[in-house]
């Protein structure tokens, strides 16, 4: 099993790495695309143009065609500063040029004629329409992640709700099913199971269970969420309802570094409504926790990234059930209003049955192995025929997840990165009636389940 293992993610590895660029490009990287035109709005060719990140130093260049066109193609995600320079017009700058995934960045620039001494700089741009893609698509970015709301499990599919065409995100499945809690939805009326999802360009599905996500990175870990919802790129692949695209963050040449703990018990939460009157409020717990940070090792080359999460939900969950009375265990059910027919009357049609006195089962027609089993169970501990066992009992789920990332910007033509993603978890569930069994009392799975998920992608460009 452990060899097939290696030799799965040796495969994958290879094919990833070895995928046509066109692809990889649009879905893992963005691209920045314009015109050089002078004053008189001619066309500017030959003219250089230039990139470079700050952050990580990585730079790429391309001159422009006879008609004042350049395409840089295959740019990781940043903010970059774009220079444009030829020979008798000033030079232009431009240091605020946002790339994205999946997303092509115009840069129309106009050039002045003048000498080295004389430059231009842009500080900032006003946001521009969409012009070179057609798809109809939306942004989830990290600062959005780290400013909004976003409920107890800190899930970036939460903040779906948010985006036009989505319907609510619901949970989905149990835990041992699914242990990254991932969050079932429909888009512009789609079947749920249409979604794609990659993480870094590679797809995350559960297969069995399309309309769910393998894997939820951690919040921290996510730099930006790219979400199209309809006229789809034929690299999109895979999609009918939404194609996302969620891009973990890599390191810089600078240390940055978070930690965090969110908590919640039951004396922050109001008592549940239908808690029967008298029950205090159960125990609940809940801590999500974790650290986040990457940097250099080796400036302007080799960078890493590293995230960790870890989830304690420990609580005592509720749960109604329905039991027979004492004295329906003993035969009498003249509590019901339903009469109890003698099976050994009427005909073979259930014509003209007849009922049994009062409701009664007589003593002697009660199968032994009926009574023992009947006796076996709990005496209702709430009032009625229905509903008239209340139990608490603890559930406990415990789940680390880990994210890494390195990044290689080998040489101006050669970008690397490998991400590698793991979750372990255990959990407890008890049935409502203990051990003689019964429906799980927080739903989903009964019982004790322990497991892993584990994701990678290898990358070029």
């Amino acid at each position: 099993m452990h060899q097939f293992r290696r030799e799965l993610l040796l495969s994958v590895g290879i094919f990833v790495l070895l995928s046509p660029q066109t692809v990889i490009a649009q879905v893992l990287y963005g691209s920045i695309v314009g015109n050089v035109r002078d004053a008189s709005d001619a066309a500017v060719g030959g003219a250089l143009v230039a990139i470079m990140n700050a952050e990580t130093n990585f730079s790429r260049q391309a001159l422009t065609n006879d008609a004042g066109i350049y395409n840089l193609t295959g740019v990781p995600a940043g903010t970059y500063e774009l220079k444009v320079s030829r020979d008798g017009f000033a030079p232009f700058t431009d240091k605020n040029v946002a790339v994205t995934i999946n997303t092509v960045t115009r840069v129309d620039v106009s050039l002045k004629v003048g000498g080295l001494t004389e430059s231009v700089t842009v500080a900032g741009d006003a946001a521009v329409l969409q012009t070179d893609r057609s798809e109809v698509r939306a942004e989830v970015s990290a600062h959005e992640m780290e400013n909004l709301p976003v409920a107890l499990g800190r899930n970036y599919q939460q903040l779906f709700k948010t985006l036009p065409g989505f319907a609510m995100p619901q949970n989905a499945h149990s835990v041992p099913t699914n242990p990254s809690r991932a969050l079932a939805f429909n888009v512009n009326g789609a079947s749920r199971s249409s979604n794609n999802t990659r993480i870094d360009g590679a797809s995350s599905t559960v297969i069995q269970l399309p309309h769910i996500v393998a894997y939820v990175p951690s919040l921290e870990s996510i730099e930006t969420v790219n979400v199209v919802t309809n006229s789809f790129d034929a690299e999109q692949g895979l999609a009918g309802g939404a194609a996302i695209n969620v891009q973990t963050k890599s390191g810089t040449n600078e240390l940055h570094g978070a930690l965090f703990e969110y908590h919640t018990d039951q004396r922050l939460k109001a008592k549940p409504f239908f808690l029967p009157v008298g029950t205090v409020k159960p125990k609940l717990v809940n801590n999500q926790f974790g650290a986040a940070g990457g940097g250099p090792i080796r400036r302007n080359k080799l960078f890493y990234f590293l995230a960790f999460e870890g989830t304690r939900d420990h609580e005592n969950a509720s749960l109604f059930g329905t039991v027979p009375t004492a004295a329906i265990k003993s035969g009498d059910m003249s509590g019901s209003t339903r009469p109890v027919y003698d099976p050994s009357s009427g005909d073979s049609l259930g014509n003209n049955r007849v009922g049994f006195p009062g409701n009664v089962v007589p003593p002697s027609l009660i199968s032994p192995i009926s009574k023992t089993l009947a006796d076996l169970t709990p005496l209702p501990n709430q009032p009625g025929l229905t509903s008239n066992y209340f139990a608490v009992a603890p559930f406990q789920l415990d789940r680390h997840t880990g994210d890494s990332k390195l990044d290689y910007h080998a040489t101006d033509k050669l970008n690397m990165f490998v991400r590698f993603s793991v979750l372990r978890y255990n959990s407890f569930n008890r049935e409502l009636f203990g051990s003689l069994g019964g429906p799980p009392i927080n739903g989903g799975n009964a019982g004790n389940s322990n497991g892993g998920t584990y994701s990678t992608t290898v990358a070029g460009n």
